[in-house]
């Protein structure tokens, strides 16, 4: 629907500006997609990053993730998990090789994944892969190394955007195999409702004092207030 969807955009920020708003479209589509959703002045979800950063550090090459980098816009809000599960298609379609997709995928599944399948024939890729998404908490799909979870970490407090912890994230936790099995539902891998117990009990972990740390590090200091010259990136934007 181009280019009407753009025209109709381009008329809603206007009336969002107007009244101090900002514009955030979530948008699972092929990422030339979120792209142009960019070139109009669009906040954006950052969908390819979590991926790109599970497979840097799972394969231990991080090619890929530095000419992602380099090439993506800037006005992103960052994420690596959520309620849903970490993107693959079609938010990655002709970004990545389904084969080595597989690699990532088969390791997340032996570390207590479960996924999140294409139906239609006509969207899976040409060799059958049909992961749309794969859902694990993040912390689980490191292997429940700390080393590893703080490094995912900053990598993503440090790319341009505004970064997005999710709660299970912020308590390094993982997969919550019961809740899936009561259920029947997936997603449930990485919604674990935590009680009060469990949340101070969560804070006392290693790795949560050290996110913590890294999320202060990010907000306070003085490096991360300013903008980028050229990129649209504003400043004085703070991690939620």
């Amino acid at each position: 629907m181009e280019p009407e969807i753009f025209e109709f955009l381009d008329w809603v920020m206007a009336l969002a500006a107007s009244l101090d708003m900002e514009l955030l479209p979530e948008v699972h589509a092929h990422y030339t997609i979120q792209y142009k959703l960019a070139e109009h002045g669009c906040w954006i979800y950052d969908f390819i990053l979590p991926y790109r950063i599970l497979d840097t550090l799972l394969n231990r090459n991080g090619r890929a993730l530095v000419q992602y980098l380099k090439n993506r816009p800037a006005k992103q809000f960052t994420m690596l998990d959520c309620h849903d599960g970490i993107p693959v298609k079609p938010d990655l379609d002709d970004l990545i090789d389904s084969s080595e997709a597989r690699k990532v995928v088969d390791t997340c599944l032996q570390r207590g994944a479960n996924l999140s399948l294409i139906l239609s024939d006509e969207h899976k890729s040409a060799d059958g892969f049909d992961v749309h998404q794969i859902r694990c908490s993040y912390y689980s799909m490191l292997n429940r190394d700390d080393n590893a979870y703080l490094a995912a970490r900053a990598i993503q407090f440090f790319a341009p955007g505004i970064p997005q912890v999710y709660y299970v994230g912020l308590l390094a936790g993982e997969n919550d195999d019961a809740r899936v099995q009561e259920t029947g539902e997936g997603r449930e891998i990485n919604r674990h409702n935590f009680s009060p117990e469990e949340i101070e009990l969560s804070l006392e972990k290693e790795a949560v004092q050290r996110l913590l740390k890294l999320i202060r590090f990010r907000n306070e200091y003085e490096a991360f207030q300013g903008g980028i010259p050229g990129r649209g990136f504003p400043p004085k934007k703070r991690s939620g």
